[in-house]
């Protein structure tokens, strides 16, 4: 697999390509009400952030017709890897050492907020980003992988754990980017690796994903490549209207001039409903 796409509506592309970022959304905020698991007490859909494309390269009549606006939207194809690689710098001042250099979708900074802490586990890219497993239970799979303690939560691969969907969405054929964000404490000015914060810092964690309450924040926005716009393609939907199509091609042309615009290959053979 070499691209991915993304069916949205036209006032999203706008956003996508003036902001340069794609959106990660809370899994409770999902349509797919069964993802957003509560297990053990646990309401995980608080915690797991999720960007939602798919690998089929065939375009999809369900998709067309439940994510750009009944057809008239468009389709966003990317490289499989479409974020911008920040080097992982500590920031002066930090306790630590660092050595050899180290890329990944977020900086340092970016992954400590002052209420959430992102887990960098997306420095591995298959626990970043795969494709969704269908299956018959999702709450099994959860409770397979979930154990509360007295000292604490574990959770077997949460990078998995997201990735697990109703066979009802098999559909969709989805390829899933994955952000883990967790409560957090302010750090402290001389970071991370303080004594105070470490010490804390799991103890906030446990106990406020027990107490149900979450990070603080409802997405995050990560950076697209230089590269990933230079291999655009905004396919247009079968009902798009032709003043749509201008205004797709208007802002391609602004803000990403080296990607092509493409007409649906259900152009022509799909009526509009009558209601």
């Amino acid at each position: 697999m070499t691209v991915v796409h993304h069916y949205t509506s036209v006032e999203t592309l706008a956003l996508i390509l003036a902001t340069r970022k794609i959106r990660f959304n809370r899994l409770d905020q999902v349509d797919d009400v069964r993802e957003a698991q509560q297990h053990r007490g646990i309401e995980f859909g608080k915690y797991f952030f999720v960007s939602c494309w798919t690998q089929a390269p065939e375009e999809s009549i369900p998709q067309w017709h439940m994510y750009t606006d009944r057809m008239t939207g468009v389709r966003l194809t990317l490289p499989a890897a479409p974020f911008k690689k920040k080097k992982m710098v500590l920031r002066e001042g930090w306790l630590g050492e660092q050595s050899g250099n180290l890329y990944a979708p977020l900086s340092f900074e970016e992954i400590f907020g002052e209420s959430y802490f992102v887990v960098p586990m997306f420095t591995d890219y298959k626990n970043f980003a795969g494709p969704v497993e269908y299956v018959n239970d999702v709450e099994r799979r959860y409770s397979e992988a979930v154990e509360v303690g007295p000292s604490g939560i574990t959770i077997r691969r949460p990078f998995d754990l997201v990735r697990f969907k109703s066979k009802d969405w098999n559909f969709q054929n989805e390829y899933r980017f994955f952000l883990f964000v967790l409560p957090s404490i302010p750090v402290p000015p001389e970071g991370p690796g303080s004594e105070s914060f470490a010490t804390r810092f799991p103890e906030h964690c446990s106990r406020s994903m027990i107490a149900g309450e979450p990070p603080g924040i409802e997405y995050i926005d990560l950076e697209l490549s230089d590269d990933a716009f230079s291999q655009l393609v905004v396919t247009t939907g079968p009902l798009c209207s032709p003043g749509a199509r201008v205004c797709v091609e208007a802002l391609v042309n602004t803000y990403a001039p080296a990607g092509r615009v493409a007409s649906s290959c259900l152009t022509g053979t799909i009526r509009k409903p009558l209601r």
